[in-house]
C-alpha cells in the first residue's frame, strides 16, 4: 500500500491560517453543546453508553464529536491504523475531526470509508455466549484476588470482603451484569458492594456503565441496567458545573472500563485453567520483563502506571492502618473515599511485581518513579512502602504521581513525594487543584497550605467559602500560582496563606514572599498558627470549628513579612541604634511591594517602631533607589512615595526633625 493519506481539512483553509485558528473553539463548542444535551435530559445516558462502546478509546469529548460528524461511524482509528491493518483509505474520504490530548484536532476515519488491500471483506468478530461471558468475567475477579458465589448453600470461609455474591436466580446475561457492576466497584473504589448499604449516585451510575461497557464489550446486551437522568447526579446548580462534573464521571468510567479490558485480555483462553485466587498475584511466576527497543518510554505508559499503581494503592487499603489513622485524625470514610486514599504496602516489591503482571516493563516502572534501583545490588524495589498514599493530579484530573505520608511511630521522612518525571514536575503541580477546581470556580477563596492532609482538612472543615492546595513541601513557584490563577480569579479572591506554625514553616512563608508572592496583584493574608501547628492539627484537635476560627483570623501578609524582619534586624527596639536596624529592615521589604500598598506600610512602620515617619520615608527612598539603581530611573518609576509624611494617629502633635534625634525616646507607648 502507498500513497498519502487523503485531506481531512472540514473545510476551505484560509490564506492567514485562520481557519486553523478556530477548528479547535468550533470542536469544543460542539462538544459543549452535546454536553448540554446530556444534562438537560435531551440525550440519554444510555445513547452516550452506545457511542463509548464503539469509540470511548478517544474520550468522552470525542465519542460525542464522532457521533455528530458520522451518526453511522462503527470503528474509527487514524489513517496510520488502517493502513497498519492492511485496509487503504478510500481517495477523496474527508477525516472525522477529534481532538487530541493536547487539544489539537486531528483526523480519523471510520471502517466504512475504507477498503481492504486485496479487496476481501472484513469478518465480523464472533463473540461469546452469555456463559463464556460469565466465566471470562469470573475469572478476572478471581484474578483480583476475589471469589464469586452464584450458587446458594456454598460455605465460604475466607474473608468477607473478598466475596462477592450474585443472586442465583439471574439468568446469564443478568449475573454478568451484576459481577460487572462489582468489577466496578473493585476497580474504583478497591472493594466489592457488599448490598448491606444503598449504591445509588454517581457510585452506581460508574459501576452499572462499566458492567454496560464491559458487556458490550464481551458481545453481550446488557440487560437489567438502567440510569437516572444525568441532571440526578450531575447536580443543576450552575456555581457546581455539571458538565465538568459529567466530562469527569464519564472520563473516568472509559478510564476504568480500559482497564479492565486489558485485564480480559491478558487472561488465558476459557480452554486453558486459570490460576486460582489462592495464590496472592504478587506471589506467582513473572516471565522476565525486558527493556523497551527504542530505549524511551512513552508519556502514555508513563500515565498508564499512574493508574495502575492508583487502583493498586486503593485495593490495598483495607486491612491497613490508613483508615484507622485518619479517621482518628477526623478524616472519616467518607472524606477518605472522596479523596480516594490508599496504601502503599510495606512490602519490597509488591508493586513492581503487580506492574510486571500487567505487561510493564522494568525499564517503564523505574521511569514512572514508582520504583528505584538499588546502587549496589541493581534489584528494584518499591518507591512507597508502608505509608498512605495520595495522588497527585494535573488540572484536567490526570494522575501525575503520588505523595505518601508515613505512620507516626517510625522513622523517616514524614512526607514522600514521587521523583521527578516527564509527568511529575513539583514546581508545576499543586495537591488538591483538581478537586478544588469548581469551588475555585465559583468564587472560594484560595488557601495554600503545605501538606495534603492540611488541604483535605480545610476543605472538609469549610468547604463552601474556601478552596485550599497545598505544595506538599515544595517552595511555591510562579508556575504553581499561574496554574491556580486559571481556574480562579485571584486579583479578585486574593489568597490566603496557612503554612505550618513551627520555625520551617514560617521560613517557607517568607521565601513564598521574597519569590513569588511580592508581586502578587491581589490581597494576601495568611494565617498565623500556633507553633507547631497545621491545620490538619486543628481539625485534629478542636474540629471543624477551630479550621474555621483560624481561616477567620488572618493577617496581612506583607505586614507580617516586614515585622518579621524589622523584628529580626532591631531585636527588642531597646536603643536608637536597634530600631534604625529595623528601619533598614523594614523598608528594604517595603520597596519590593506594590505601588499602592506603600503609604499604608510608611504610616504603620512609624508607628511600629517609634520613629518619625519622615525617617521611613528617606530609608524607603534609599531602598527603592538601591534596588532600582539611580535616583534618575527612580523619577520615572510609578512609585507614590508620601511628598508630606503622614502623622501617626497617635501622636497628632508630632513634626518631622533634622537629625537622628528625631527617634522616639524608648520608653513611649507602642502597639
Amino acid at each position: 500500500m502507498s500513497g498519502s493519506p487523503p485531506s481531512a481539512a472540514p473545510g476551505r483553509r484560509l490564506p492567514d491560517g485562520s481557519e486553523q485558528r478556530r477548528e479547535p473553539d468550533r470542536l469544543h463548542g460542539i462538544v459543549a453543546q452535546e454536553t448540554a444535551r446530556l444534562h438537560s435530559g435531551a440525550s440519554s445516558w444510555s445513547w452516550w453508553l452506545e457511542l463509548a462502546a464503539r469509540h470511548g478509546r478517544y474520550g468522552f469529548g470525542n465519542t460525542l464529536l464522532i457521533h455528530v460528524q458520522m451518526p453511522t461511524a462503527t470503528e474509527v482509528r487514524p489513517y496510520e491504523e488502517w493502513r497498519a491493518r492492511g485496509r487503504q483509505v478510500r481517495k477523496g474520504e474527508s477525516g472525522i475531526r477529534i481532538l487530541s490530548p493536547r487539544g489539537v484536532p486531528r483526523p480519523v476515519f471510520d471502517i466504512s470509508q475504507t477498503s481492504q488491500a486485496d479487496g476481501g471483506a472484513l469478518e465480523p468478530p464472533q463473540g461469546p455466549t452469555p456463559d463464556q461471558a460469565w466465566e471470562r468475567l469470573r475469572r478476572l475477579a478471581v484474578d483480583q484476588g476475589f471469589q464469586v458465589d452464584r450458587n446458594s448453600g456454598w460455605t465460604y470461609t475466607g474473608p468477607p470482603e473478598r466475596l462477592i455474591s450474585i443472586p442465583a436466580e439471574l439468568d446469564g446475561p443478568s449475573a454478568a451484569a451484576a459481577l460487572g457492576h462489582q468489577l466496578g466497584h473493585i476497580r474504583l473504589h478497591g472493594e466489592c458492594h457488599d448490598g448491606t448499604t444503598a449504591c445509588h449516585g454517581v457510585r452506581r451510575v460508574e459501576a452499572d456503565s462499566i458492567a454496560y461497557l464491559l458487556l458490550t464489550h464481551l458481545g453481550l446486551r446488557p440487560a437489567g441496567l438502567s440510569f437516572p437522568a444525568v441532571a440526578r447526579w450531575a447536580g443543576s446548580d450552575p456555581r457546581a458545573n455539571p458538565p465538568a462534573a459529567i466530562r469527569t464521571v464519564a472520563d473516568r468510567i472509559l478510564r476504568t472500563t480500559a482497564r479492565l479490558r486489558k485485564d480480559l485480555n491478558s487472561l488465558p483462553p476459557l480452554g486453558i485453567p486459570a490460576l486460582t485466587g489462592t495464590v496472592p498475584r504478587a506471589e506467582r511466576p513473572m516471565a522476565p520483563t525486558a527493556p523497551s527497543k527504542s530505549g524511551k518510554v512513552s508519556r502514555d505508559e508513563l500515565a498508564e502506571l499512574q493508574l495502575a499503581a492508583h487502583d493498586f494503592f486503593i485495593s490495598r487499603l483495607r486491612g491497613s492502618w490508613v483508615p484507622a489513622y485518619l479517621s482518628e485524625r477526623g478524616f472519616d470514610l467518607g472524606v477518605q473515599r472522596q479523596w480516594e486514599i490508599g496504601y502503599a504496602p510495606k512490602a519490597w516489591q509488591l508493586l513492581i511485581r503487580h506492574l510486571r503482571r500487567l505487561g510493564h516493563s522494568d525499564e517503564a516502572i523505574v521511569a514512572s518513579g514508582l520504583a528505584r534501583r538499588a546502587r549496589r545490588s541493581g534489584r528494584l524495589y518499591d518507591t512507597f512502602r508502608d505509608r498512605a498514599m495520595l495522588a497527585i493530579r494535573t488540572c484536567d484530573g490526570a494522575i501525575a504521581g503520588f505523595i505518601g505520608r508515613r505512620r507516626a511511630d517510625v522513622a523517616g521522612p514524614k512526607y514522600l513525594n514521587s521523583p521527578e518525571t516527564p509527568l511529575f514536575r513539583k514546581g508545576e503541580l499543586l495537591f488538591g487543584l483538581y478537586e478544588a477546581r469548581e469551588r475555585l470556580a465559583a468564587g472560594a477563596r484560595p488557601v495554600l497550605v503545605e501538606g495534603p492532609l492540611d488541604a483535605i482538612a480545610v476543605n472538609t472543615a469549610a468547604p463552601q467559602e474556601y478552596a485550599a492546595v497545598a505544595t506538599c513541601g515544595t517552595a511555591l513557584t510562579d508556575t504553581q500560582l499561574g496554574v491556580l490563577g486559571r481556574l480562579t480569579d485571584l486579583p479578585r479572591t486574593g489568597l490566603i496563606i496557612a503554612l505550618d506554625g513551627d520555625p520551617a514553616g514560617q521560613a517557607a512563608l517568607e521565601r513564598a514572599w521574597t519569590s513569588v508572592l511580592a508581586k502578587f496583584p491581589g490581597r494576601i493574608d495568611a494565617v498565623v498558627l500556633p507553633d507547631g501547628r497545621d491545620p490538619a492539627d486543628l481539625l485534629h484537635r478542636h474540629g471543624p470549628a477551630g479550621v474555621r476560627k483560624a481561616l477567620s483570623s488572618t493577617v496581612p501578609l506583607p505586614a507580617l513579612i516586614i515585622d518579621a524582619a524589622a523584628g529580626r534586624a532591631g531585636g527588642n527596639l531597646e536603643s536608637p541604634e536597634d530600631r534604625m536596624a529595623a528601619v533598614h529592615a523594614a523598608t528594604a521589604i517595603t520597596a519590593r511591594l506594590p505601588p499602592h500598598q506603600v503609604a499604608h506600610q510608611v504610616a504603620r512602620l512609624a508607628q511600629r517602631l517609634n520613629v518619625e515617619p519622615a525617617i521611613v520615608t528617606g530609608a524607603l527612598t534609599a531602598a527603592v533607589t538601591s534596588r532600582i539603581g539611580s535616583v534618575d530611573e527612580l523619577a520615572r518609576q510609578d512609585f507614590p512615595l508620601p511628598l508630606r509624611p503622614p502623622t501617626p494617629p497617635d501622636d497628632p502633635a508630632l513634626t518631622p526633625a533634622d537629625s537622628p534625634a528625631r527617634l522616639r525616646p524608648q520608653n513611649a507607648k507602642h502597639p
